[in-house]
């Protein structure tokens, strides 16, 4: 059991902590910290204490700190400490539900990727499951050297197989005892023939003519110089359309865009806190524009590049190479067929290509100037442009003068087929040669290699499908009780679905976990980042609360399969979001159940009502259970003890003492005071009209419903307060985060905060 977190230095905001007082923790230890005070931090810490790496402390080390950072923690009557590099012990009894567990094996932002599904996998089978997968994949990974090693190896011989020789049946070749014998009589023969053949050889061998083919221009060159900027604005319009028409936010809903995304600072979510960096939405509002942008002068800048890629004097070479080697191959070919060519002239070509490549560098250099404005083709472009096709005009006659000509040639070849089969005799001996060689004693080295290598690859093939059938067989009942018992959790959790055809796969030949969601009897894929717009997947089919119940579950589904549960430590944090507030009780509840099965259980949270939740359903709770606060003094977190009966049970009433005081004595923080207003307002209007509001709505929810009340509901009572209602609620809602990200900072007038709490006290015949 954790005993104490005796101290905790130079990392992250524990500055220098020491414990004092009763800070010991019980079976149950439930820690209350607002956000940003280190709860994050602490289950780094503990994560590195059960894994014994020292990287998720070491990442976390305070930014202006000199010294090394430090921890001291007793647990089981032990010292753990770390000294900056390395733990004195670890303990591996730790099991932690956090940001990072659902990051590292359920999803991250919108998508679950296979990496996750890998991850997710070795958190299911467990050690023995584990083992295996690892062998197989260390396997996988020997299988996959030893391809690339055989396909060097292949390349390295293929250089010495002769032509219509295939690759395997050159291994299997065996030495002949004659071979030089059989080289000399072949070689002897070949000459015979070549001097009987004479002439015939010499046509047999010779080239076709070629054709010319002239280079053309980059096929959207007057597509880039007719781009505008107005094409980029209307693809980001359509995609902020698509988003106001998913969410169906109406008519309000660009606005409501607009004015949210300028909220977003230090990239965190203006109305739940939480971090948007990995969020691909919000990054698409913030870059598109400028992305397409440069997108745009990309294109721009490189066009002079292709220009004179496609056309410059490169292209061009094989031009010339064409025209030249067919006047050569005219004065043989000449003593045996008629060869008429029409004439074409290089460098006439050669000028009007020069020209044309001219007068497009000019138009890419103005379209360089003005990127988003459109650059018209203008008449000197459109000239160069005509005389260059009409050369396309004279080459498609030279071309069909070739094929004519290159039939003539044909035939003065097959009549030349007829003399002795001298290439037949050539195959002959390269093949004795290609014999002789293959048993040169290098050659005969790195076949026996390669053959071995074949050898061990197939051993290997073996004893990983070996390896595949065991996990199977190990696999197939786990996953099964796997599922069921998520589905029982997300059962408890009361979501809209399931999960279904749990298995495993081999995805690039290492294991990974697969599933499916289940909505109404349906199943539907995972999906990831590639998957089509459009297309259920996990993104589109579950809202945020449903993802965070679903990577509790999949956490709960693990404890449940723990052999040894009774040794292991188990930390929360913040196991439900404020998105779902109605799953508060169902994880109480389980967290309860856990913690008759568990060494000790550790509940980190900025939710006071459900850390007293979990305080008063615990048996024996003065002896069994320990309420904890990380608090802020001046930069730094401190951990001592909280006061849950004081925090939750007077929260009206403190509020209400607030307001009053500075009433009365103008006494209290005036920060303080104001954001006292909406709380103290949230709960009596709460009080009056019970069952009206949730538990997630704030004040400006309230006076909606209140204004949209008909004269049948209970809230008609409160439409004679809407006015001031809603003026108190302009007022305060400046001075909380949710509505203002600088709420810290928003200026007080302390005689406009006076007015206003009398106004508000007013409302309950307190002033």
């Amino acid at each position: 059991m954790l005993e104490k977190i005796v101290r905790i230095k130079n990392i992250g905001r524990f500055l220098d902590y020491a414990a004092k007082g009763d800070v010991t923790f019980r079976k149950l230890t439930l820690v209350y910290a607002e956000n940003g005070r280190g709860k994050t931090t602490l289950c780094a810490i503990l994560r590195s204490l059960q894994s014994g790496q020292p990287e998720f402390i070491s990442e976390r080390q305070t930014l202006w700190a000199t010294d090394a950072p430090f921890v001291h923690i007793r647990l089981n009557n032990a010292d753990y400490k770390f000294d900056g590099n390395a733990w004195t012990n670890s303990h591996p009894d730790i099991l932690i539900f956090d940001s990072v567990f659902v990051n590292e094996n359920v999803y991250s932002g919108d998508y679950v990727e296979h990496e996750h599904k890998k991850n997710l996998y070795r958190v299911i089978v467990g050690a023995q499951g584990v083992q295996l997968a690892r062998q197989i994949e260390e396997l996988d990974r020997q299988i996959r050297d030893l391809n690339a090693n055989l396909r060097e190896k292949k390349e390295s011989i293929s250089k010495h197989v002769p032509s219509g020789t295939e690759f395997d049946d050159y291994l299997e070749w065996q030495p002949l005892a004659d071979i030089e014998a059989q080289i000399q009589q072949k070689t002897e023969e070949l000459s015979n023939r070549q001097r009987a053949a004479a002439r015939a050889g010499e046509i047999q061998e010779k080239q076709l003519f070629v054709k010319v083919q002239l280079p053309s221009l980059p096929s959207n060159f007057s597509e880039i110089l007719s781009k505008q900027l107005t094409d980029i604005v209307i693809d980001a319009e359509r995609k902020v359309r698509e988003q106001i028409a998913r969410h169906q936010m109406g008519h309000q809903g660009e606005s409501w865009l607009s004015q949210g995304l300028a909220y977003v600072k230090d990239d965190r979510c203006p109305f739940c806190g939480q971090g948007v960096q990995a969020n691909d939405l919000i990054a698409a509002y913030r870059s598109h524009f400028s992305a397409a942008y440069r997108g745009l002068k990309q294109e721009v800048a490189q066009l002079t590049q292709r220009v004179n890629s496609a056309i410059g004097e490169a292209a061009l070479s094989s031009v010339q190479q064409a025209i030249a080697a067919n006047a050569a191959l005219a004065e043989f070919w000449r003593q045996f067929t008629a060869v008429d060519l029409p004439h074409i002239s290089f460098s006439d070509i050669q000028q009007k290509y020069a020209t044309l490549r001219e007068k497009c560098l000019k138009l890419a250099t103005r379209k360089q100037e003005s990127p988003t404005e459109s650059v018209k083709l203008d008449a000197e472009f459109t000239t160069a442009l005509a005389e260059v096709d009409a050369l396309r005009t004279a080459v498609v006659k030279y071309n069909a003068a070739v094929d004519a000509v290159n039939s003539r040639v044909n035939e003065q070849k097959a009549a030349a087929r007829s003399q002795p089969d001298i290439v037949g005799v050539k195959n002959e001996l390269a093949q004795l040669e290609a014999r002789k060689k293959r048993f040169e004693p290098e050659i005969a080295k790195a076949c026996q290699a390669y053959k071995d290598a074949v050898a061990k690859k197939a051993s290997l093939d073996q004893e990983k499908q070996q390896l595949r059938r065991q996990l199977d067989q190990y696999c197939e009942n786990i996953m099964r009780t796997y599922e069921k018992s998520i589905n029982e959790y997300l059962d408890h959790f009361n979501t809209g679905f399931r999960i279904t055809n749990s298995r495993h796969l081999y995805k690039g030949g290492t294991p990974s976990s697969h599933y499916q969601i289940e909505i109404n009897r349906k199943p539907v894929d995972l999906g990831d980042a590639r998957t089509p717009a459009g297309t259920p997947c996990f993104k589109t089919a579950l809202s945020s609360g449903d993802r965070n119940a679903l990577a509790l579950a999949f956490f709960l589904a693990v404890l449940k399969q723990e052999s040894d549960i009774e040794r292991k430590i188990v930390v929360f944090d913040d196991p439900f979001t404020s998105l779902d507030r109605f799953r508060r009780t169902s994880t109480q509840q389980l967290i309860q159940r856990l913690l008759k099965m568990a060494q000790q259980v550790i509940v980190l949270s900025h939710d006071a009502h459900f850390l007293k939740l979990l305080h008063d359903e615990c048996p024996s709770a003065t002896t069994n259970t320990k309420t904890l606060r990380m608090s802020k003094t001046g930069n730094a977190t401190v951990i001592g003890e909280w006061d849950i009966e004081a925090e939750v049970l007077s929260s009206y009433e403190k509020d209400y003492r607030t307001l009053h005081g500075f009433y009365d004595d103008r006494t209290g923080d005036p920060r303080a005071v104001a954001r006292a207003i909406r709380p103290f307002l949230e709960c009596l209007l709460r009080t009056r009209f019970p069952g009206h509001f949730q538990p997630n709505e704030w004040l400006g929810d309230f006076i909606t419903k209140i204004r949209a009340a008909d004269e049948a509901s209970g809230l008609q009572l409160a439409r004679a307060d809407l006015s001031e209602l809603e003026a108190i609620n302009d007022y305060s809602k400046k001075y909380h985060h949710q509505q203002n990200p600088n709420a810290d900072i928003e200026p007080i007038n302390e005689d406009e905060l006076h007015a206003y709490v009398k106004r508000t006290l007013r409302l309950v015949g307190g002033e």
